[in-house]
């Protein structure tokens, strides 16, 4: 489907599923948002249910903008 023929995935004879550079690039764009977007929650109070359901849900609408301001900023508040 989507994943194959947008060039994220690519499937051989036996039907395994490797991801292609692209497709990496993806997963670790989603998976560094996932984890500063649940930290951030977190850091502000948000009980570990809600912020895991808050960032799954962020993490894909959030524009590069916003999220970048909200690492920059987490990050100095991390120092």
């Amino acid at each position: 489907g989507l994943l194959k023929n947008g060039g994220y995935i690519t499937v051989d004879a036996g039907g395994f599923l490797s991801l292609t550079d692209s497709g990496r690039e993806i997963a670790e764009k989603i998976y560094e948002r996932h984890t500063l977007l649940t930290q951030f929650l977190m850091r502000l109070g948000v009980d570990e249910k809600t912020d895991s359901e808050d960032a799954c849900k962020m993490e894909h609408y959030i524009s590069d903008t916003s999220f970048e301001a909200i690492k920059k900023h987490a990050l100095n508040r991390m120092k």
